[in-house]
């Protein structure tokens, strides 16, 4: 038995073929802890060591076997025995069961355990007790194991049942096929419809292979293994474009083209229609169950897709025993309509009868926004001209964003003006009406075209009374007064010549308010005054601070003058020039400039160093005037050569720089220091 296996690490690769040398390198041993174990505990596996024999003993005692009598029902026991252990500390390091990356290995190791405990004959859930002697046996350890013993058991278990069902599921499945297969008269399930249960319902060949066995069927194994390598061409295929939520591309290119969806949400937002198409979040599927996330496609919906500026419906897609919600919904070529989202409970099949719900709620607020941008542009074209022309939108059940053509800011008065013309407009109670007609007859209606939209030869035209008429394919209210109330809360150039309008309508200008309204008494409420009176009273408080600054800078200069004391008489010459460096503790950087300019003038022509520790740190300034400079001085180059004495950097101009530190301690040595790096520039 292999123990100990050297690696002599030495290169870093980049991945790109690139190799660099390693500063520090090193010698892998390849012994873990369970190989040593074995050695020192004088076992023949990591299966008999102390910590790993406690699970296989468990496993035993739950399914009645005794180890190394039968040598099949040894391999699930140790193949339980390892994967209980991994699953435990994965779920502990905040892995969750998935359908990809390492959740899915997750996944794969707590079915394949749960199969096994199956075969040995383990009733019901067992995984969760499996590891509470994980926890037991590594908790000394690895301590985060037992302070996460309940969430980790509550994973297992609840993937553990959910495998339950799949089984379950896939028994009921084969066993549909099994009949089939006898009706026909064959003996051999076809390699596609075992790739079926294994893929889509996560049903194990080898368990499929034994099934039927039983019953004198077999599988054809070249066929499974063509489809699985066909699964993962089109796999590999479809990670390299992406798009919407994560999901491929290629999923939805390989829906038949015949496929379509018919739209009937106009007027309800329930409906009941059959799925034609189920996909995951990278290939066609036969079925989509609990936790899965995926995209359902149906004969009819309510759903309204995101389209023209308006974002997508959400809701529910359910039967009795199945839940998924809808999170977005997308409109395809060939006038297909996905739902995209997750499966919550329950199962849902290819063919099956399925209920659609919008949410109701954001539809309507979503309608209200989308009413109020046709309102908007209208006013827009009143307000500024006809060259107002629609660049973009984006309507969502919070809000409406409105893009269009304008070359200057709007002015207050004009954003007044539009708020005015739209709010007026949903007072009057304007009627809401559609009307579908060809492209030529809605052109001599005067009917604007919104950006971006293809329309085909029939349209769709929306009249908001005598003031507004659009083609639009969007939902709307009914009338203009469900608009409730409409606000502009931003005005912005996105582009040359495009200007932005962000609104509010309805409960989201109330709510606008509200907040305002709060903020306006929590400001009165801090400034001691009625809300009417805060613009005085900040003025008021305005005034008195520019005067305490003013009162600020006049005490910061004497106390800077009082930290230093009388220094002319430190003033040295070096090389004929005359130089101050000196320390004033407690200034900040503004007081030392003050007092830097203070000091230039009474030493007139020199060069100036000053140094203070304030807040715990250092501020270094150096000065240098036009006669010094010309003998040499240069105020950055000196402070560069001194900075690093108080653990700091900085520089500056040649007649003033400054820096800062974070070595007080350091001060005395900068002020020395200075002197020196003078002597050095000077000629």
């Amino acid at each position: 038995m292999e123990v100990w296996n050297n690696v002599f690490t030495q290169f870093d690769s980049d991945g790109k073929g690139n190799y660099e040398e390693l500063e520090h390198k090193n010698i892998d041993t390849g012994m873990g802890l369970e190989r040593l174990a074995v050695v020192m505990q004088d076992v023949d596996s990591v299966f008999d060591i102390d910590t790993m024999k406690a699970i296989r003993d468990r496993v035993c005692e739950l399914s009645g076997k005794t180890y190394q009598t039968d040598a099949v029902d040894d391999i699930s026991i140790r193949l339980i025995t390892d994967h209980i252990r991994s699953a435990t500390f994965m779920v502990s390091d905040g892995i969750m069961p998935s359908n990809e990356g390492r959740g899915y290995v997750l996944r794969r190791l707590i079915r394949r355990a749960a199969r096994h405990g199956r075969m040995l004959g383990i009733e019901g859930t067992f995984l969760a007790r499996l590891s509470e002697t994980v926890i037991r046996e590594s908790k000394d350890g690895y301590p985060e194991l037992e302070e996460k013993q309940d969430f980790i058991f509550r994973v297992l278990t609840q993937e553990e049942e959910k495998f339950n069902k799949t089984i379950d599921q896939g028994l009921t499945i084969l066993a549909d096929m099994q009949k089939s297969m006898e009706e026909k008269g064959e003996k051999i399930l076809a390699g596609g419809e075992a790739f079926k249960l294994y893929d889509t319902y996560g049903f194990p060949i080898d368990l499929t292979q034994e099934i039927l066995e039983e019953k004198g069927f077999s599988i054809d194994e070249t066929g499974f293994l063509s489809a699985m390598e066909e699964q993962r061409t089109k796999a590999r295929k479809a990670r390299k474009v992406q798009n919407y939520m994560g999901a491929d591309v290629t999923v939805y290119e390989s829906i038949d083209p015949a496929v379509t969806t018919q739209f009937i949400g106009y007027d309800k937002l329930t409906a009941v229609s059959q799925v034609t198409v189920l996909t995951t979040e990278t290939e066609l599927t036969e079925a989509l169950s609990d936790g899965e996330v995926g995209t359902i496609f149906v004969e009819e919906t309510p759903f309204y897709a995101t389209m023209g500026g308006q974002n997508a419906d959400t809701g529910v897609i359910r039967t009795k025993d199945f839940t998924f919600a809808v999170e977005d919904t997308v409109k395809l070529l060939g006038g297909k309509v996905g739902h995209i989202g997750k499966v919550l409970k329950g199962m849902v099949k290819v063919g099956d009868t399925v209920e659609l719900a919008v949410d109701a709620d954001r539809r309507t607020a979503i309608g209200k926004n989308h009413s109020a941008t046709h309102l908007l542009q209208k006013a827009l074209r009143e307000a500024l001209g006809s060259h107002v022309e629609q660049a973009g939108s984006d309507v969502n059940a919070d809000r409406l964003r409105f893009d269009f053509t304008h070359f200057q800011a709007m002015t207050p008065e004009e954003l007044a003006k539009v708020e005015e013309i739209v709010n007026a407009k949903i007072a009057a109670a304007l009627p809401v009406l559609t009307e579908e007609m060809t492209l030529e007859e809605a052109k001599k209606t005067g009917a604007m075209a919104l950006f971006g939209e293809k329309y085909g030869e029939t349209v769709r035209v929306v009249r908001m009374g005598d003031f507004s008429i659009e083609l639009c394919g969007g939902t709307h209210v009914a009338n203009t007064s469900a608009i409730t109330a409409f606000k502009i809360i931003g005005e912005s150039g996105i582009a040359a010549g495009v200007r932005r309008i962000e609104a509010l309508t309805s409960e989201a200008v109330f709510a606008y308010y509200d907040r305002i309204e709060a903020t306006l008494a929590q400001a009165a409420s801090l400034l001691k005054a009625n809300p009417s009176d805060v613009p005085d009273k900040i003025t008021h408080l305005l005034g008195d601070i520019k005067s305490l600054q003013s009162e600020n800078e006049s005490l910061k200069s004497k106390a800077a003058k009082d930290a230093l004391g009388d220094v002319m008489d430190q003033v040295t010459e070096i090389k004929g020039v005359k130089t101050l460096a000196a320390r004033a503790d407690g200034v900040d950087m503004g007081g030392l400039r003050a007092l830097g300019d203070q000091l230039k003038e009474k030493l007139g022509e020199g060069v100036i160093v000053l140094a203070s520790e304030h807040g715990g740190k250092v501020n270094l300034i150096a000065m240098a005037t036009d006669g010094a400079m010309k003998q040499g001085a240069h105020a950055g180059n000196l402070i560069k050569g001194i900075a690093a004495k108080v653990g700091g950097g900085g520089g500056g101009r040649p007649n003033m720089a400054q820096a800062g530190g974070k070595n007080p301690a350091g001060i005395d040595d900068a002020i020395a220091a200075a002197k020196d790096v003078l002597n050095e520039q000077l000629k």
